[in-house]
């Protein structure tokens, strides 16, 4: 019984020494973080596939995509609203609004959004970098040691796909 008690406790030792931690059944999807700054801007409408938070502002609706940007609705007539542009902010997950300026989550950043006049133009008018905590897995669990281990300088998370590698 004392073998066994101490190939317990060793077994427990090793474990708690190596470097092995679980990881995610997730993988992140880096983006490098130049790329991600300049990747904000206004495109044609868009079909929705993940819809999140939606904003009012009188008459526009803003619908948020996960992780992809922003539908942009003339809700002026509402029998029937008009998609007029998407707004394609990378891992993007909420947003808010005060007089014609929109703030969203640039993955880690705080953005701020100016439209013209007639919401056929936006400008990035303030960046607040590394202002929220990386996004984690969905699952809740570590980044994959494979991945971490050999994650590109400047890279940031912009969103997670579910792992299908079997390492």
């Amino acid at each position: 019984m004392n073998v066994l008690k101490y190939f317990l406790l060793l077994s427990a030792a090793l474990l708690l020494c190596s470097d092995y931690y679980p990881s995610s059944a997730y993988v992140p999807v880096l983006m490098n973080r130049d790329e991600m700054e300049r990747a904000v801007k206004l495109e044609s409408s868009r079909p929705m596939y993940e819809p999140g938070k939606i904003y009012y502002k009188n008459p526009y609706l803003f619908i948020v995509e996960k992780y992809k940007g922003v539908h942009v609705i003339d809700n002026s007539n509402a029998a029937n609203p008009e998609k007029i542009g998407f707004i394609h902010i990378d891992g993007i997950r909420d947003i808010a609004m005060k007089d014609e300026i929109l703030y969203a989550d640039n993955a880690v950043d705080l953005i701020a959004i100016q439209f013209n006049a007639s919401y056929t133009n936006i400008s990035v008018t303030k960046r607040l970098k590394n202002y929220f905590p990386e996004m984690q897995a969905p699952d809740g669990m570590g980044m994959p040691s494979y991945i971490y281990n050999n994650r590109p300088a400047n890279s940031v998370i912009v969103s997670w796909k579910p792992n299908n590698s079997n390492q």
